[in-house]
């Protein structure tokens, strides 16, 4: 049985929608966009902004998600260390959107979002991992959530100190904390 494809005219409005969101937050802090703002410069109505997102939270989690599923799109076939290199080369090219997500009037909840986007990533590694016989030191949650936030908060710091170390050194640092889960 074949997979239905998604309406166009859905695929059109979320690209108009995450390309509205990432270039308005390398203007402006997301807790000062507005669901007005998003539906201007996407061109789109705000009910058909609510048909498809319950708020600008929603859309920014859909943001994360389509940018990670780009990511794994493509690094396919290539090794962890350039997947960690290409993620810390795209937060670095988005710096300012990045830094107006994370640094500026910093949002508890949204913090927690981010999060819970690495969470899920790494519980998805561990379970592969665990499935493939590897043996982990301790629950797939627990490791998840020490992952996560140790990364979330790597990230965070190196934003906040305006990436005081270079792509390069942070992939190695990254990868090397990362190897047991993510071996070549």
């Amino acid at each position: 049985m074949a997979i239905p494809q998604q309406d166009i005219r859905v695929t059109k409005t979320h690209k108009a929608l995450v390309e509205t969101m990432m270039n308005l937050l390398e203007k402006k802090t997301f807790q000062k966009i507005t669901v007005n703002d998003i539906c201007q410069g996407a061109m789109v109505s705000r009910s058909t902004f609510y048909l498809h997102f319950e708020d600008k939270y929603q859309l920014l989690l859909f943001c994360l998600q389509t940018e990670r599923e780009l990511l794994r799109d493509t690094m396919k076939g290539k090794n962890p260390r350039e997947l960690v290199h290409s993620a810390l080369v795209t937060v670095k090219e988005h710096e300012k959107a990045y830094h107006n997500l994370f640094m500026a009037n910093i949002d508890l909840e949204l913090l927690r979002m981010f999060q819970t986007h690495f969470y899920t990533a790494f519980a998805g590694i561990l379970a592969e991992n665990e499935t493939q016989g590897a043996e982990l030191p301790g629950p797939i949650p627990m490791l998840a959530v020490y992952y996560a936030n140790g990364l979330s908060g790597l990230m965070m710091w190196w934003l906040e100190n305006d990436f005081h170390y270079s792509v390069e050194e942070m992939t190695v640092c990254i990868y090397n904390l990362l190897s047991e889960i993510m071996p070549e």
